[in-house]
Order: C-alpha cells, then sequence, then structure tokens
C-alpha cells in the first residue's frame, strides 16, 4: 500500500490536472454510490469522461487512484474537525453543555463524510495499512475531544478523569461508526435518527463524565 500511496504521477499542465481533478471526482462519486467492489479504472473513466490511458498515465491502478481519493477525503475531514473542534465560545459553556457541544460538532465529519467513510471502514477490515492509517486519524481526533474536555477536569465525577474522558470518546466514537458502517438498525431493530442517535449520546457522555443528569 505504501507503494500504491506515492504512485500517482501528479500532472504539470494546466489542462492536464483539470482533467485529474475530473477523474479524483468521478473516483469519489462512483465509491460513495456503489463501494469499493464495483470501483475500476474502466468506471471512472467512463464517468470523468476521460481516456483509460490518460488515468493510467497518472495511476497505475485502481488501487493507486483509491489511496489518492483517500488521501484527498481525509485532508478535508482533517480540517473539519479541526475548525469545529476549537472555538472560544465553549469557554462560556457549562461543563454539561460543553460535553454535549464536543459531541455534536464531532459527529458532524462522520455525518458529512459518511459516504466515503462507509467505504473506507468496510476497506479497513482487509487492508491492515488503511486500518493503521484510520487509527492514527482516530488518536489525532480523540486527543482534540479529550484535552476540550479535560479542561474542566474539575467538574468530572470520576477518580480518574483521563479514563473517563478516553471512555467516553470510545464510546461515542465506536456508536458512530457503527451507524455509519451498518445503518441506524443493525444493532436493534428500533430506528433512530442521526440527530437523535447524537442527541443522546451527548446527555449519555455527560451523564457518565459528570455523574448526574441535566
Amino acid at each position: 500500500m505504501k507503494e500504491s500511496r506515492t504512485a500517482i504521477r501528479p500532472p504539470q499542465q494546466e489542462r492536464s490536472r483539470t482533467s485529474f481533478e475530473r477523474v479524483l471526482r468521478a473516483a469519489r462519486e462512483l465509491l460513495e454510490e456503489e463501494g469499493y467492489p464495483s470501483f475500476t479504472l474502466a468506471r471512472v473513466s467512463e464517468r470523468a469522461g476521460v481516456s483509460i490511458g490518460a488515468i493510467y498515465a497518472r495511476a497505475p491502478s485502481k488501487d493507486a487512484l483509491f489511496y489518492a481519493v483517500h488521501a484527498r477525503v481525509m485532508g478535508e475531514l482533517a480540517a473539519e474537525h479541526d475548525r469545529l473542534m476549537s472555538g472560544d465560545e465553549q469557554d462560556n459553556l457549562s461543563t454539561w453543555e460543553l460535553v454535549v457541544n464536543m459531541v455534536h460538532r464531532f459527529a458532524q465529519p462522520f455525518r458529512s463524510h459518511a459516504a466515503f467513510l462507509r467505504v473506507v471502514m468496510h476497506r479497513g477490515a482487509v487492508d491492515e495499512e488503511l486500518a493503521s492509517f484510520g487509527s492514527v486519524v482516530a488518536h489525532a481526533e480523540a486527543q482534540s475531544f479529550c484535552d476540550a474536555i479535560l479542561r474542566r477536569r474539575g467538574d468530572i465525577a470520576h477518580a480518574d478523569p483521563e479514563l473517563a474522558v478516553d471512555v467516553a470518546y470510545r464510546m461515542v466514537y465506536c456508536t458512530l461508526a457503527r451507524q455509519v458502517m451498518y445503518g441506524p438498525t443493525f444493532e436493534s431493530e428500533r430506528y433512530v435518527a442521526w440527530d437523535d442517535l447524537v442527541h443522546e449520546l451527548g446527555g449519555a457522555a455527560a451523564t457518565y463524565l459528570l455523574g448526574r443528569a441535566q
């Protein structure tokens, strides 16, 4: 996979860059709509209106193109996460409100990138290096999530605030990831809409951390 990640030959001319942008966009759309099993360079070529020879000139395999799209989307997701996790307005919130707010903020990139994340999460089950990359991303997100809440460590009821916040993060992350991967009724036949799920997760995390209900 490392070779595939670096196998893309970046276009130098403006016309070529525009053409390759269409390829990346078409590849992402195909992955989001139909998943990895239906992803082929021939189908990307047809959708992008770019010859398959021109695609091979930039990406020697479908895996190389997939990793290029993956890098692009992960960059977008990281930027969105960083923007959402920052903000001085959180200083004016109660600790309960802060925890709930952080859960809502953390959930937004899951929702806005759900179609692509679904592909990545399923693919990660058979691609160890892709899974390792996802773990690095999750660790970075955990750090920003936990740091924001631990600024109020004096309000956390648990004897080990760091452990408690980490467990709260895992609860939120894993629940949202399962929803993205398998939909809202995989574990239970009760349908819970995304917004309702995030709202309840925020309350559950706050109750666990603060030792009380609002």
